[in-house]
């Protein structure tokens, strides 16, 4: 799904004059049942190769200052990151469902296995 699956467009550009120039995507959650903050997280690269380092920069609703301060991930931990993110959510999803999925049932010593390699 997540090769064929449209990628979102960017939220804004950032141009040069900005300080860390760039595309940015937000994301904002899904209104919680108690409270009435936005939840957003931003989530960025940098177009500067001496200042990128091949990484891109994640911003949580709960950071010191979301949408300002930024942790950055190496690009293949951010890629395992999504697609773990995506896994977690395709199992929430069928457990809210009450279907049972295949590789749930699977003997515990396989599952161990498999995430050893």
């Amino acid at each position: 799904m997540a090769d064929s699956a449209e990628r979102p467009k960017p939220t804004r550009i950032n141009g040069p004059d900005h300080s860390m120039p760039g595309w940015e995507w937000d994301l904002r959650e899904q209104k919680h049942p108690h409270g009435t903050r936005a939840f957003v997280w931003v989530i960025r690269t940098i177009d500067e190769q001496d200042t990128a380092g091949g990484k891109v920069y994640v911003s949580t609703p709960e950071s010191m200052f979301p949408g300002e301060d930024f942790v950055p991930l190496y690009v293949s931990d951010a890629r395992r990151l999504g697609l773990a993110l995506l896994a977690a959510a395709e199992r929430a999803h069928h457990q809210a469902a009450g279907v049972t999925r295949l590789e749930d049932r699977r003997p515990k010593q396989n599952r161990e296995r498999d995430q050893m390699s």
